[in-house]
């Protein structure tokens, strides 16, 4: 799935705006992230965007699951 956004590498912070969206992201953080994905037990699939001189210089894709909580 990674490989499915190679295209953002070396692309400028307006252009992963104009690509990706506006989601709920810093503007002048070097660290991005984009919700793509939700499944089923509160699971997401999340896309880190990491700058470097304004410019996409990493991406990675990770599965998080949400916390449940319980009181005994």
């Amino acid at each position: 799935m990674k490989h499915k956004y190679d295209y953002l590498l070396n692309q400028g912070k307006a252009q992963v705006l104009k690509l990706m969206g506006h989601e709920f992201n810093f503007y002048p953080s070097d660290k991005w992230t984009y919700v793509v994905e939700t499944g089923c037990f509160y699971r997401k699939t999340v896309l880190f965007i990491f700058f470097e001189n304004e410019n996409v210089s990493k991406i990675e894709i990770k599965k998080m699951y949400g916390k449940i909580r319980t009181q005994l």
